[in-house]
């Protein structure tokens, strides 16, 4: 065989290598196909991908009424007045309805339901700290379907939102040193979801919330009530014209 000979069959057998090699990585580069069963059962359930505008698409408005009806509902569970938090419990479930045709089958949904469920008749029952405990996990199942909606900052509205009910509760029940654990979660929070938030016209009341989280944790480490309850006032209202500058985006 001659010299030109020999280059051309090793040419042709590292091309033939390389395809091998090639058409083996193709076969790596696809996806796993999903099997129909597992080693003790059926798989989950896959659901489609939403369009892909869909996926961008902004919260329906009655997600963030939600929010602002949940403070009505804590403030009356809070201070007692049952009459406040049974008006506020009627205007979430009439709001959730309406939500709920809108948001479709999103992760939450079905614990939103049960959450709710159980907050109205804690508060038919007027059990304080079960009413509490219920809030909470309904706004928190809220802020779950809120996380489907990427562009929109609700999940963390509403995040921010249950932490400082959560420093608020125990502050109101004397527990301080729950209360000091609360708001040093409630300043991990914030910190953590603060850059997503901070956009043109918005700013000041940003600047704002971050100062009264740093004093609020002061007075709560220093069983301060006065100092706690004027920021909690200054943080009520920072938050809530938060809330409203991201409305329906």
């Amino acid at each position: 065989m001659t010299y030109r000979n020999k280059i051309l069959v090793t040419g042709g057998i590292l091309a033939v290598f390389l395809l091998a090699i090639f058409m083996s990585g193709c076969g790596m580069l696809n996806p796993v196909k999903k099997p129909e069963i597992g080693p003790a059962g059926q798989p989950t359930e896959s659901k489609p991908n939403p369009p892909f505008l869909q996926r961008f698409a902004s919260p329906p408005t009655q997600l963030y009424d939600l929010e602002a009806m949940a403070g009505v509902v804590f403030e009356g569970l809070n201070k007692e007045n049952w009459a406040q938090a049974q008006t506020g419990i009627t205007n979430i479930q009439l709001t959730w309805e309406q939500a709920k045709p809108l948001v479709g089958e999103k992760k939450g949904v079905k614990e939103a339901d049960e959450a709710l469920n159980k907050l109205s008749a804690s508060i038919a029952d007027k059990k304080i700290t079960n009413s509490y405990e219920n809030l909470i996990k309904f706004m928190a199942s809220i802020s779950d379907i809120a996380k489907s909606y990427k562009l929109s900052p609700l999940s963390d509205i509403i995040t921010v939102g249950n932490s400082l009910r959560n420093v608020s509760f125990y502050v109101e029940d004397k527990n301080w040193s729950k209360a000091a654990s609360k708001v040093k979660e409630l300043e991990g929070t914030w910190n953590q979801v603060k850059p997503a938030m901070e956009q043109i016209g918005i700013l000041d009341q940003i600047t704002i919330t971050h100062s009264n989280v740093n004093q609020m944790k002061d007075a709560v480490n220093a069983e301060n009530k006065g100092a706690f309850e004027e920021n909690l006032a200054n943080l009520n209202e920072s938050l809530g014209k938060i809330r409203e500058f991201f409305y329906g985006r």
